[in-house]
């Protein structure tokens, strides 16, 4: 049980970069002593996970988001071994980030999608932006209620219209030479900010209007790193041929003559 705890820990430490992380019975947790530099959240089994800075938290809801979801991996019946604690799916942590970018960058959502392939990676919000056979990652869960399906939909519209709009950038060209891609589109009805990443990727911040630059390019500048690593550990996925009436299309490298 030891060896399973002390892997638990060490995961969430290096996870969230924290200088100390404890579990704790419900009853038997301790008081917080400095909320700034605390986040807790809690097990499958109804433990506590406790994790300290040393320095007040930045960026508290991203951090506490992925706590919850490492603590919700913890799953440790009392007096019975337990398998030790594994990441949580990539495609789940990535949404996650793009999710906690959105709010950082006050977008309406965060795309991350393939330079070469019609490929969506990951998307922080919004259904059916893709064909499925083209969506790397699931989508997330449905939204209840008629007003909340027209919000989604028009959401996936917007974000379909950037992602037509940033495939069709002349600078797209130079990713294939190694050159980074960056990107202000101010315009149209939905604004976006592009920033290549991990080579061929390129993660897009979609806008409902006129959006503070440099609020977005600091919030993407401290995902990004987080974001290549999650892309990256993303299993391959080869999309089936386009279906008639798709609506997006594949872009596929010349061959050389």
């Amino acid at each position: 049980m030891q060896p399973d705890l002390d892997r638990f820990v060490a995961l969430v430490i290096r996870e969230l970069d924290a200088h100390e992380v404890s579990v704790h019975e419900a009853a038997d947790a301790p008081e917080t002593t400095d909320e700034s530099r605390e986040l807790r959240a809690a097990t499958a089994d109804g433990r506590i996970v406790v994790a300290r800075w040393l320095e007040p938290v930045g960026d508290r809801d991203a951090k506490r988001k992925r706590l919850e979801i490492l603590a919700s991996t913890f799953d440790a019946a009392a007096g019975e071994p337990s398998p030790p604690p594994s990441r949580p799916p990539a495609s789940l942590s990535l949404r996650v980030e793009l999710q906690a970018l959105c709010d950082r960058a006050a977008a309406i959502n965060a795309l991350v999608i393939d330079a070469n392939s019609p490929i969506l990676w990951g998307a922080a919000r919004g259904r059916d932006i893709v064909p499925e056979a083209w969506a790397a990652s699931p989508p997330p869960p449905e939204t209840d209620g008629a007003a909340a399906s027209a919000d989604e939909a028009r959401l996936a519209e917007v974000s379909r219209g950037a992602l037509q709009a940033v495939r069709g950038l002349v600078e797209l060209t130079g990713i294939r030479k190694g050159k980074r891609v960056r990107h202000v589109e101010r315009d149209g009805t939905a604004p976006f900010l592009v920033h290549s990443c991990a080579g061929i990727y390129l993660l897009t911040l979609v806008f409902a209007d006129a959006f503070d630059e440099l609020r977005a390019e600091r919030a993407v500048l401290e995902s990004l790193p987080r974001i290549e690593r999650l892309v990256l550990a993303l299993p391959p996925l080869d999309p089936d041929p386009p279906r008639k009436g798709a609506g997006v299309i594949s872009m596929r490298r010349p061959r050389r003559r």
